[in-house]
């Protein structure tokens, strides 16, 4: 078959097959139930996997038998009261019901994690969904998408109560509900910041719910976006780039996706600015607006289209890589805020999905990310001498949202090879598994649990979302197939429709039917030709309300007629070839020093092992690309930078980046090193024998004086004085040990910092500081920056304090029973230092 799914699948060598041996009879009719069902199968290089239709219900329910070569036996029957697939193929038809089945499974009434209250049950409303069957809790970001994904069309009523559950007001008793962020990286929020997930899938619980039901859920997720939006804004937006900082949205392993040197020092992650939360931060944006508009705060509206607006332009500025057609993954932190050559699918089909990408940016985007044999990486290129979980990671939840990006663009060859990598995984493995591994197509991954919730609701999504078409919005059911003539290839030869039949909306039943035009071709994805319902011809644009749908069960009929134009091949990557699949290792800048000449600096580079033959160099200078296509004769060298003759009055940053000449895949960038002057001179210092305390210990060890245990209690203040002697532009910086762990937690250390001109009382900066989990007690690193500009000769007070906006997620009501937090909120911190450290002096 002369088509890019037919190349995809050889070089996979992949054998497939699922058709029924006979045609499928029309929706209603009573063959639909008593027909004889040939079973269905797929098979590739790895293994073979085959279902069975097992018995068929006197209502028409079939009970399947699943058996694979890759995993045990599944029985399972279609559940009562959801709804079923008619496809002409057992195997399509018996998948979507495993999705639904393994739905049914994760339905629970309390939850537990060991983190909280030892382990013990956790009610959760009047139900909810756990996160799978290795994992017992619900997570914010694993719901949201999950509900956004499916979950809220198969039980809105379910899926409301579980995203109820990650609300939270405060401990104090203050009110304030916000949006909860889970235990993660160096002590949760606001080292991570992708809880803003949420409103995705409140979003969607709202388009599916009654509207006697909707009402008071609008209210409460309104509640809590705004005051989430509003403490966000306040805390990790970046005025300076119009992004929003945090953790990449689920790839949160950090070794996974980040460079090693981050491990240890995550404050970084707290400063970097990724693609894929700063698109769930611009929907939470649109979504207030809109709510706002709807409940007729006008004033509020306005405020929240005008951020949206904002960061909408700063995406599409700030991450936009036009030489690659692609979005950067992230900015990597503060002192490099140079996009990186390198992307993520979620990000990538989130940013296409909202129409964030302009229509030739998700073009481009969904047609040119890299896929390999087994489906699309979650991450490109992957990270060598990591091993596989996000990297070298397949995961069926980001290949459904890529396959809804692909049908978006009407890109039916990445449709059809993102659905071929989800039907794999779920046919093999015999459940929807977390993830897969990039490389053998295997279940090879340290965690991987079945059932997924996540991935069970891209199985959904695939079919009814994708497939089907049925996009509930505010204002109705909006339907619009997107079926690649390469799945009916493959599955549906000699079927004339498929039916989804059982859909529930807003108190109402709907059986959609896809009729197929006669004529099989390879390529393309059918167009729509006309559309009834119950019989009556309907504008295919039109939005299907409740009040359109009768007392039983509505029927829609769509037409399909010869498939549109095929998009090209995609990139298919080649995972045997070293270069190919990885970028190289990242590189270090060992130095940054003025060069004999003294009217130069010198940059010293290390390749990190890579061959000097094989790899070019980029030099980045303050977050922007200085060198370029650099060819290095030696795996460590000096570098000079010709354009530095204002080192006299600038504080140049540095950071480096490697990429293979054969295949242009690009490491990570290395940490950035700075020119602070001769001797460490643009750096002003003052340590714990210099503060004025209120709270905390004052205590001496071997890296000084510092105040111990300060930050938690309210009043807790500490106060420094600077004189500097330039005029400029300058960061300010707190040192300090925050013992808790550098992956996990809720108690991340949080201040505000005020500066002041002691002699005018003049507020010349305030902000939130993130000083991260450092690992021990004994580790002291530095925390986030506060940019500020001084004036030369003036004194200057700079003071720490609590603040309702400095505040960890342990002050939430939520993390009451987590282990560490439970006598009270933790914001505890070790302060040993504070400076300011000048980036650029006025030359007048």
């Amino acid at each position: 078959m002369a088509s890019a799914l037919a190349a995809l699948v050889a070089l996979a060598a992949m054998g497939l097959s699922g058709a029924a041996s006979a045609v499928s009879a029309p929706p209603g009719a009573q063959a639909e139930c008593d027909r004889a069902l040939t079973k269905g199968t797929y098979e590739d290089a790895t293994g073979t996997a085959v279902v069975r239709v097992t018995h068929v219900s006197d209502d028409c329910r079939r009970s399947y038998r699943l058996d694979t070569s890759r995993a045990a036996t599944r029985w399972f029957t279609e559940v009562a009261g959801k709804p079923t697939l008619r496809s002409g193929s057992v195997l399509l038809d018996g998948l979507f019901a495993l999705a639904v089945d393994e739905a049914r499974a994760n339905e629970v009434d309390v939850v537990s994690d060991p983190a909280y209250d030892g382990g013990a049950p956790i009610v959760c409303g009047s139900g909810c969904y756990q996160t799978g069957k290795d994992w017992s809790y619900v997570w914010t970001r694993d719901v949201s998408y999950s509900s956004d994904l499916g979950l809220a069309a198969l039980d809105p009523e379910r899926m409301r109560d579980t995203l109820l559950f990650k609300l939270s007001d405060r401990r104090d008793g203050s009110g304030g509900t916000q949006i909860v962020q889970d235990t993660g990286t160096g002590g949760s929020y606001p080292n991570s910041t992708d809880r803003v997930a949420w409103v995705m899938g409140a979003l969607e619980v709202l388009d599916w719910l009654p509207d006697h039901e909707r009402r008071a859920f609008a209210a409460q997720a309104y509640e809590a976006i705004v005051n989430t939006v509003e403490h966000d804004r306040r805390v990790i937006h970046d005025a300076k780039t119009g992004l929003y900082r945090g953790e990449q949205s689920f790839l949160d392993w950090r070794e996974q996706s980040y460079a090693a040197w981050t491990a240890d020092d995550v404050v970084n992650i707290a400063m970097s600015e990724s693609l894929s939360t700063n698109v769930v931060h611009w929907i939470a944006l649109d979504a207030a607006a809109l709510l706002a508009r709807d409940a007729g705060h006008a004033q509020a509206s306005a405020r929240y289209r005008g951020w949206a607006d904002e960061l909408l332009t700063a995406v599409r500025e700030q991450l936009w890589l036009p030489d690659r057609g692609q979005f950067s993954q992230m900015l990597t932190t503060t002192l490099d805020q140079a996009p990186v050559d390198r992307f993520d699918a979620l990000g990538t089909s989130l940013a296409v999905v909202t129409g964030i990408a302009t229509p030739d940016q998700a073009r481009q985007a969904v047609q040119g990310y890299p896929l390999t044999p087994y489906g699309p990486p979650v991450l490109w290129p992957q990270q060598k001498d990591v091993g596989a979980y996000h990297n070298l990671g397949i995961w069926p939840f980001v290949s459904a949202y890529l396959a809804r990006a692909a049908a978006q663009t009407h890109n039916d060859a990445v449709a059809a090879a993102s659905a071929e990598s989800m039907i794999r995984s779920a046919a093999l493995f015999g459940s929807n598994l977390e993830n897969m591994n990039v490389v053998t197509g295997g279940k090879e991954t340290p965690i991987n649990s079945e059932r997924q919730l996540w991935s069970v609701a891209g199985m959904l999504s695939l079919v009814q979302h994708t497939t089907f078409g049925i996009d509930a919005r505010p204002d109705g059911l909006h339907v619009s197939p997107f079926l690649p003539a390469q799945l009916r290839q493959r599955y549906l030869q000699g079927s004339s429709h498929l039916t989804l039949a059982g859909v529930q909306y807003q108190g109402h039943e709907l059986d959609v039917t896809l009729q197929l035009p006669t004529t099989e071709v390879g390529t393309g994805a059918y167009a729509v030709t006309g559309m009834d319902l119950d019989g009556r011809e309907l504008d295919p644009e039109t939005a299907i309300t409740a009040g359109m749908l009768g007392e039983g069960t509505s029927t829609l009929e769509i037409r399909l007629g010869s498939p549109t134009t095929h998009a090209d091949a995609p990139l298919v990557v080649d995972g045997s070839d070293p270069e190919a699949l990885y970028g190289p290792r990242t590189p270090t800048v060992s130095s940054v020093a003025r060069s004999a000449t003294g009217d130069r600096l010198d940059v010293g580079i290390d390749l990190a092992g890579e061959d000097p033959a094989r790899v070019q160099l980029d030099v980045l200078r303050d977050g922007e690309v200085v060198a370029t296509n650099l060819k290095p004769s030696a795996g460590t060298l000096v570098w000079r930078d010709p354009s530095s003759s204002g080192l006299t009055h600038e504080s140049y940053c540095y950071s480096v980046r490697l990429r293979y000449r054969s295949s242009g895949t690009t490491s990570q960038h290395a940490q950035p090193q700075c020119y602070w002057g001769p001797d460490y001179s643009r750096v002003e210092k003052r340590t714990g024998k210099d503060f004025e305390a209120t709270g905390g210990i004052r205590t001496e060890n071997a890296n000084g004086v510092y105040y111990r245990d300060w930050g938690t209690r309210a009043g807790d203040t500490l106060t420094a004085h600077f004189s500097p002697q330039v005029t400029g532009n300058y960061l300010f910086q707190v040192q300090a040990a925050v013992g808790g762990p550098l992956t996990s937690g809720v108690s991340s250390g949080v201040t505000m910092a005020r500066i002041r001109d002691e002699s005018t009382g003049e507020l010349m900066a305030e902000g939130v500081l993130v000083m991260s989990h450092t690992g021990s007690w004994s580790v002291i690193n530095g925390s986030s920056f506060l940019p500020v500009r001084l004036r030369g000769g003036s004194a200057y007070s700079v003071t720490l304090s609590g603040d309702r906006l400095a505040v960890n997620m342990s002050h939430f009501r939520s993390n009451a029973l987590y282990e560490s937090t439970r006598r009270g909120p933790a914001n505890y911190a070790d302060v040993y230092a504070m400076q300011l450290l000048l980036t650029s002096a006025d030359l007048s």
